[in-house]
């Protein structure tokens, strides 16, 4: 029986500094010991911005001395290619195909490895519920058993067809038993619906996410994207509120939520 899967965001990974290094490479640029202002916050991803920033001009302990001041000024000045040094890594699930279609379109500073449909067995696997009908409104009901019938019947006609593939295409015409196994999941997931839940691992720069997150985390993007884009703005906002802070969320009369930030297209 496929059953509704919940949207899950994990942070996986994040940025570090060798810190014996930046002291070593300052050492030998004859800088003061690393200053305070790199360190403030001990946000290592901020730290990333400010030295990267300040190799460009050997700015090391001059200029802007307060750290909240300095990258507020990068961001105002739209000078992001500084923030592309630093990236973070999530694990996603229970996001539909549908959404994964769009998501992969943000090609530059991402990487991602999704689950496969030609390896994975999708009998039985779990779909997305769209946001416009998780609500319990009038109407809605009946709507949402007509997408759990078509989501059951499709994947029905998934293992139907997987059985009938495995007699049709004779073994002996592939190299192993897996590549046999993997030519009949590729046909079958024909017939697969953009509903059933996948699972990605997507991690991109600061500055692709904050581009990802102003696209997908506006009113006009679809719910679901939208969901996606605010929960991982939630995440960031802890972790590094410095290079994510200006964004600000307002609720919306269907209780969504957007995003909108204060610097638009660093």
């Amino acid at each position: 029986m496929n059953k509704p899967f919940p949207l899950k965001v994990r942070l996986v990974s994040k940025p570090t500094i060798d810190w014996s290094e930046v002291a070593a490479f300052l050492e030998e640029e004859e800088v003061p010991p690393i200053p305070d202002s790199i360190r403030a916050g001990k946000d290592e991803s901020v730290a990333i911005v400010e030295i990267s920033a300040r190799l460009c001009y050997m700015s090391y302990g001059r200029g802007r001395k307060d750290v909240s001041d300095f990258i507020n000024n990068l961001l105002a000045k739209g000078d992001g290619s500084v923030f592309e040094h630093v990236n973070y890594g999530f694990v996603v699930t229970g996001v539909s195909r549908s959404l994964t279609h769009e998501l992969v379109r943000h090609r530059a500073g991402f990487a991602y490895s999704q689950r496969s449909q030609r390896f994975v067995d999708e009998s039985n696997a779990p779909f997305v519920i769209p946001p416009a009908l998780a609500e319990e409104r009038a109407g809605v009901n009946e709507a949402r058993n007509i997408l759990e019938k078509a989501v059951e019947s499709a994947n029905k006609s998934y293992e139907n067809l997987v059985l009938e593939l495995e007699n049709a295409l004779p073994t002996e015409l592939f190299a192993t038993k897996w590549d046999h196994r993997k030519a009949v999941r590729q046909a079958a997931r024909s017939v697969l619906p953009n509903a059933n839940e996948t699972k990605i691992f997507v991690t991109a720069n600061v500055r692709a996410w904050r581009h990802f997150i102003e696209m997908r985390g506006a009113a006009f993007a679809d719910w679901e994207i939208r969901n996606l884009a605010l929960a991982i703005l939630d995440i960031l906002q802890i972790e590094t509120p410095l290079l994510f802070g200006d964004f600000e969320i307002e609720g919306l009369p269907d209780g969504t939520r957007t995003a909108k930030p204060k610097y638009s297209k660093v």
